[in-house]
């Protein structure tokens, strides 16, 4: 088994000037092929702080990727860096002043002995090549563990990673491992009751399980190690199974599905459309909704006065949302109609003493339902708040249908 970490330099990077996708792309990569990511560190352009960052990292670590600092100015620094970690000297390469005076040559650009810094790497360091850049990467094994350099440039860093330290690392390892995960999205559900049901199946090591809330909704994601996809995807299921058992009412799909696309796909399977109104949401329904599924809407709305018979139904009400679902569904024709009802008032935000409230109705060929939602307002996270609150009870609806 072997465990990473990753460390990006850059003070840019601290200072919030520019996003990381370094690290996300590097531990996706050593996610497929089965290698622990522990830790992920950020240090800016210092020599000392990231050699004793990398002293750390080789302390609890068998592997060490660092992206950044290998370009030919003063602040890049991540060469010495790594020899001060190492305890080695910086040694001239031949072969790679060759590259960069050719790859200067090639595109007609004058080479300045600055550029040389990127020539030197650390004494016996093994060079990884960078064909569509100046500064090539170079991993070191040290007696403690090994540390692999890359640019920071993304597009020279992913070619290296995918072409050359993925087959390091799988050699170096000495068996093939697979990771799999599965993510199953929950809606209406909080994460301290998921907690209870289900915290058992967190202090496992192997599916590992554990919970991400985001805005009105809680994620669990499942993680095996195995030798083969089979033989992950085998010790995923039965976890997954007691998941589902434990919290069927609130799961609305796995991985990439969204409750706008589960919602579209659903409609589509039963030849129906939906009706939308919304008022303090201000269209944050209708962008849950990925623009190749918005086919299943029959409209959508933002004003009372649009709907014929309805012209009387301005106040958040339990009544008037009710007759706002049922004039969608007689107007446009649709099978469904959701209708969300409430203040935009900036005083009643999801944080504030008196949240207020919103009424939501949704209708259906024979009832409609109605239900009173705790929060009004039109700040992003109250908005989103209640776009997925709404859409997670019209789902649940959809399915209590009999078939």
């Amino acid at each position: 088994m072997m465990n990473a970490e990753i460390i990006t330099t850059g003070t840019e990077l601290l200072l919030g000037e520019i996003v990381d996708t370094n690290a996300p792309f590097i531990a996706r990569q050593l996610r497929a092929i089965g290698v622990n990511l522990y830790y992920k560190t950020t240090v800016g352009d210092n020599r000392e702080r990231l050699a004793y960052a990398l002293r750390q990292a080789l302390e609890r670590s068998d592997v060490v990727i660092v992206t950044g600092g290998l370009g030919p100015t003063v602040d890049d620094i991540t060469r010495e860096a790594v020899a001060d970690a190492t305890g080695r000297e910086l040694e001239l390469r031949p072969e790679i002043v060759d590259h960069l005076k050719a790859f200067f040559g090639q595109r007609g650009r004058s080479f300045t002995e600055n550029n040389l810094r990127q020539a030197y790497l650390p004494r016996s360091s093994r060079m990884i090549p960078n064909p569509i850049g100046t500064a090539p990467g170079f991993i070191v094994e040290d007696a403690r563990g090994v540390i692999i350099t890359m640019p920071g440039v993304p597009r020279e860093m992913e070619r290296m990673m995918t072409e050359q330290v993925i087959p390091y690392l799988q050699e170096k390892m000495g068996e093939s491992l697979v990771i799999v995960t599965r993510v199953i999205h929950t809606a209406g559900i909080g994460e301290s009751a998921i907690d209870n049901m289900i915290g058992h199946l967190m202090t496992r090591s192997n599916p590992t399980v554990g919970l991400a809330a985001h805005l009105g909704q809680v994620d669990i994601r499942l993680a095996a190690r195995a030798g083969s996809q089979a033989g992950a995807e085998a010790l995923i299921a039965p976890a997954e199974a007691e998941i589902r058992g434990q919290l069927a009412p609130w799961i609305y799909g796995v991985d990439e599905d969204t409750l706008g696309s589960v919602i579209a796909r659903w409609l589509r399977q039963h030849d129906a459309k939906l009706a939308i109104f919304e008022t303090n949401t201000r269209g944050a329904i209708l962008e849950k909704f990925p623009e190749g599924d918005r086919d299943i809407l029959a409209g959508h709305f933002v004003d009372i006065t649009s709907l014929s018979g309805c012209e009387s139904c301005a106040d958040f009400t339990e009544t008037n949302a009710v007759a706002v679902a049922n004039a969608m569904r007689a107007m446009t024709g649709a099978r469904y109609a959701l209708a969300l009802m409430g203040s935009d008032d900036p005083a009643l935000g999801f944080w504030a003493e008196d949240r207020g409230s919103t009424w939501l109705a949704f209708a259906m060929p024979h009832t409609t339902f109605s239900k009173q939602l705790n929060a009004a307002g039109a700040d992003d996270f109250t908005r989103n708040w209640l776009a997925t609150n709404a859409l997670a009870y019209v789902y649940r609806r959809l399915l209590d249908q009999p078939s």
